[in-house]
């Protein structure tokens, strides 16, 4: 039944993205010919003239283009991955020519460096003609997924990201696969998805491995052998996940995790006077938000859900005078809406300072309602104040 339910996801989505995927020639100096590419763009590219997005390169177009360019743009709907470009080439005449591997050195055949390069030369034309961002990912699956990792050998990687769906690795590739990943200096992500039944990963993910990689926070792997699926069905799995772990980063904020964050920093300073050097929640809130730009290249406002999420976790803790720098955040990102003095004014109050919090209510009283506070909610909190004063 779960398989059933997946298929007909899958089927849903690749329907959404055809309807609004653009269909073109590229005309490629590299092959000196003309490929017929898919492209989706992002929803509200029109209407955002200044964001940037990243870019997701699909192997394989023919048939993982619909998938994934599905994928991408519910997940972005949901704010769960940034709005990004989706490109698509078709290789049902000429993928097999375009991933030879030669068998005595290991490398791509001369075709297959000629396609690589053309897939470098379709992503410096997406960046010229579009408003793209510095961070590119790359989807294949097996023969494609196997010849997308020959990247990794390249002496300036020009992907950031790597989804590999079943893939055929060579030996070379298995050899020298995690020492590559490993050297690299730039942020990224590597994700493997395997059929259950596969012993691939388990070929290339060891402890050692897993150890090399505790001390790089900028590298990513994850190997994953997807329960109860074959080698057909292993990809509408995989893009969702793999997609996931690699905009972490960007995902919105939740109250568990800054629970478990918040007890972890609580444990470093266990029994000391001295908590100097403690990150607070807003610290890390602003972190998070220059991660999204070090990393995805995208440079955005703190969203609003965030900032409501954070203020709520900061207000159970009654952390008073912290909620008040949330609400002065939240002013400064969002200052036609109630939200961010409203929030200053519950810290006031907090404090036992009834004046000043009903000074922030009153501003907030004549801005916007917000996050399903209105004007009677703070006019409440105005009269209760009020109220409390007088007695």
């Amino acid at each position: 039944m779960k398989k059933f339910i997946v298929l007909i996801m899958a089927l849903f989505i690749s329907q959404l993205a055809i309807s609004q995927a653009l269909y073109r020639a590229f005309p490629s100096d590299v092959l000196g010919e003309e490929r017929n590419v898919k492209i989706l763009k992002p929803r509200n590219y029109a209407a955002n003239p200044e964001k940037t997005y990243p870019l997701v390169i699909v192997l394989d177009g023919d048939f993982l283009f619909e998938p994934v360019a599905g994928t991408v743009d519910y997940l972005s709907y949901w704010d769960q991955m940034p709005e990004s470009f989706v490109i698509g080439i078709n290789q049902r005449e000429s993928r097999y020519d375009e991933t030879q591997i030669n068998r005595e050195s290991g490398f791509p055949e001369p075709q297959s460096l000629k396609f690589m390069d053309f897939v470098m030369e379709i992503r410096q034309t997406m960046i010229e003609e579009y408003r793209v961002a510095p961070f590119t990912v790359i989807v294949g699956k097996d023969i494609t997924a196997n010849l997308a990792s020959f990247y990794i050998m390249r002496k300036k990687i020009p992907v950031n990201a790597f989804i590999q769906i079943a893939p055929e690795y060579s030996t070379l590739i298995k050899e020298n696969l995690i020492s590559k990943i490993s050297q690299l200096e730039e942020y990224n992500y590597f994700y493997v998805a395997t059929p259950e039944n596969d012993n691939l990963l388990n070929e290339l993910i060891t402890k050692e491995t897993d150890s090399l990689f505790g001390t790089k926070k900028n590298l990513h792997l994850k190997h994953e052998a997807i329960k109860g699926s074959n080698k057909y069905t292993v990809a509408t799995h995989a893009i969702p996940r793999g997609l996931e772990f690699i905009f972490n980063e960007y995902q919105l904020i939740d109250e568990e995790k800054l629970l478990i964050e918040d007890l972890a920093e609580e444990a470093k300073f266990e029994g000391l006077e001295n908590k100097k050097g403690m990150v607070s929640v807003m610290d890390r809130i602003l972190e998070k938000y220059r991660m999204i730009k070090e990393v995805y290249g995208v440079d955005m406002k703190l969203r609003l859900v965030d900032l409501v999420t954070i203020s709520d976790y900061v207000a159970s803790k009654k952390d008073w005078d912290q909620l008040i720098s949330i609400g002065v955040l939240a002013d400064k990102e969002y200052p036609t809406l109630l939200y961010g003095r409203f929030i200053e004014g519950i810290g006031y109050e907090g404090l036992g300072r009834p004046s000043r919090a009903i000074k922030a209510f009153n501003i907030a009283y004549g801005l916007e309602p917000a996050v399903g506070i209105n004007k009677d909610d703070v006019l409440d909190k105005i009269e209760l104040l009020q109220i409390k004063e007088k007695e």
